[in-house]
């Protein structure tokens, strides 16, 4: 289909449909850049789209293009170049000029992928020269204004399979399940001594459970499985620690764990049978590492962040509100008795 494999479900200007019909090739491409301002979960789930990129595009040099505000989590170890956009770190210290110039620094390329899709990368798209200008805009007017191919975006697909569309109308066939490049459960997870990560904090306080349920789940819990070991995991922030906890240390199956730097975080991840948390960051390391989770969600959509070829809980309820304490655990029994 002369790298056009779509009927419908995309879009292509008529002069990309013509360069992918005519001079395209995957071994020709010398340059891509792919862009994406997000901070750790989103980070994260971009690594498939990298290493996939690197199997269909062997010959090219691949350029990260982060920004200053957003760099926690940043996966440069699967590219060849960082380019850093400032961010809003940098508003007070950047004119007009400095931005222009950064984009410009990029340099030209053959392909470039926007994987955020946010005012700082509109502009990149904009003063770019690239063959290729793909992304998954929700603005449908940008689409052959700043993009000349674009993949439909849904909020009930996860987002790092969105990203993957853009090399499937291509024509490449990414394989399953997802590859990380990060520690895998499957072969790193503590068999002799299995244990359940608990995890409370998030970007937004408003994604969180209260401190009292977050009590309630993990004492319930506690009772229920005597023979497992808990850990509470705390974070960097101040209404992300464990103080609130110390009563259930009369249990002698829990602990708290104090904020770990990313590298210890992954492994610590890796290990665990399962983790509960909210929509954060975390969850997201725990899906990179193939780790279940019981992911809580009230604020936020469930389906753009959880795969389908792996446990992955969604704790919700229709209507939004915060779901109960019984409702969480009840998925964490599930996967309790699914050990036995």
């Amino acid at each position: 289909m002369e790298y056009q494999w779509f009927e419908r479900g995309a879009f292509a200007t008529k002069k990309a449909r013509k360069y992918l019909a005519e001079d395209f090739s995957p071994q020709k491409i010398q340059k891509i850049a792919v862009i994406r301002h997000a901070a750790l979960g989103d980070q994260v789930i971009t690594r498939p789209f990298l290493i996939e990129a690197r199997k269909y595009f062997p010959n090219a040099q691949i350029t990260l293009v982060a920004v200053s505000n957003y760099q926690y989590g940043m996966p440069d170890d699967l590219v060849d170049r960082v380019h850093i956009m400032p961010g809003k770190d940098k508003k007070e210290d950047t004119s007009v000029f400095d931005k222009i110039k950064n984009i410009i620094d990029l340099g030209e390329q053959d392909i470039i992928f926007d994987l955020a899709s946010t005012n700082r990368s509109h502009w990149m798209m904009a003063l770019s020269k690239a063959k290729l200008k793909i992304g998954f805009p929700y603005k449908y007017y940008l689409r052959g204004v700043l993009y000349n191919v674009c993949v439909p975006r849904s909020d009930f697909q996860p987002e790092v399979e969105c990203m993957l569309d853009m090399l499937k109308l291509l024509g490449h066939n990414p394989t399953y399940p997802l590859n990380f490049n990060y520690p895998d459960n499957r072969v790193e997870i503590d068999r002799e001594e299995p244990f359940i990560l608990f995890f409370n904090g998030a970007s937004q306080t408003s994604k969180i459970l209260s401190q009292q349920q977050m009590k309630e789940l993990i004492e319930l819990s506690l009772e229920s499985h005597s023979n497992i070991k808990h850990i509470f995991l705390e974070g960097k922030n101040t209404f992300e620690k464990g103080d609130f906890l110390e009563g259930l240390k009369k249990y002698s199956n829990f602990s708290i764990q104090a904020c770990l730097p990313l590298e210890e975080l992954i492994k610590l991840v890796a290990k665990a049978s399962i983790l509960v948390s909210p929509d954060t960051g975390v969850r997201n390391v725990a899906i990179a590492t193939h780790t279940p989770t019981v992911g809580i969600f009230y604020s936020t959509v469930p389906f753009r962040y959880t795969p389908n070829y792996e446990k992955h809980y969604i704790v919700m309820t229709p209507d939004g509100s915060i779901p109960s304490t019984q409702k969480i655990y009840q998925a964490i029994k599930n996967e309790v008795l699914s050990w036995k």
